[in-house]
């Protein structure tokens, strides 16, 4: 291997959910025991991938002691479906 010196570390990204994510954590929000909504998956990325955005969005939104609840996750035609169950 190559060792090099003097390469700057790059900023950490952001923990925040991008502007891309706003929709989702506004629908997380508002959800009530027992609804639910579908979430198309994003071109380019596979269902496990969007599930785990998902749930960095619930985490941001219990993370601001905004809300604390209990989502589950189906993958189903069309998307991902969400519900709230707690």
């Amino acid at each position: 291997m190559k060792i090099e010196k003097n390469i700057p570390i790059p900023p950490k990204k952001k923990q925040a959910p991008s502007r891309k994510y706003k929709g989702l954590c506004d629908a997380l929000r508002k959800l009530e025991i027992s609804d639910s909504f579908l979430v198309p998956i994003p071109e380019g990325m596979n269902a496990k991938s969007f599930k785990d955005r998902i749930f960095a969005s619930k985490a941001m939104i219990k993370k601001k002691r905004e809300n604390d609840f209990s989502l589950t996750t189906r993958e189903v035609d069309g998307g991902i479906r969400v519900w709230r169950i707690q």
